[in-house]
């Protein structure tokens, strides 16, 4: 299954402007999630725990699923170039609005812990350009992840 998602996420990397599945924009977002965790090299069971949490919640999916999903999320650190395939995807098959979006559940996972280290910070900030958001886009969504 991840094999035919990663595929999915190349072809749509290649090409700007595909659409891609609801489950691939799932799986981009939770990767990015994952991404920002592991930044402080202690992806701690509260992370976890908060982004299988967060993507129940933002993508109306059952616990299981959920659980699945970030399984999966974890797993695509063993792709080369992960990242930057789900960035693209996340840039651009995603609405500016679904963007702000992750940005906010990124910076929801970052703060899980109760605490905010500063590899994170920067993973966040640097993610949020890539995806094509500005300062003003993220604090706004930094903002709303600490009243979430």
């Amino acid at each position: 299954m991840l094999d035919r998602i990663i595929d999915a996420l190349k072809k749509g990397a290649a090409k700007s402007a595909v659409p891609v599945s609801p489950e691939v924009k799932r799986l981009a977002a939770a990767a990015l999630m994952v991404e920002a965790a592991r930044r402080d090299n202690d992806f701690a069971d509260d992370e976890r725990a908060a982004i299988t949490r967060i993507v129940g919640e933002n993508f109306q999916l059952t616990d299981e699923d959920a659980k699945t999903l970030v399984d999966l999320a974890e797993q695509r650190q063993k792709v080369a170039f992960g990242e930057s395939i789900f960035t693209r995807t996340v840039r651009d098959a995603f609405t500016p609005d679904e963007r702000k979006d992750v940005l906010r559940m990124m910076w929801q996972v970052a703060l899980a812990d109760g605490q905010l280290h500063r590899l994170e910070s920067v993973m966040i900030e640097r993610l949020a350009k890539e995806i094509g958001l500005d300062k003003a886009a993220s604090e706004s969504a930094r903002e709303a992840a600490t009243k979430h």
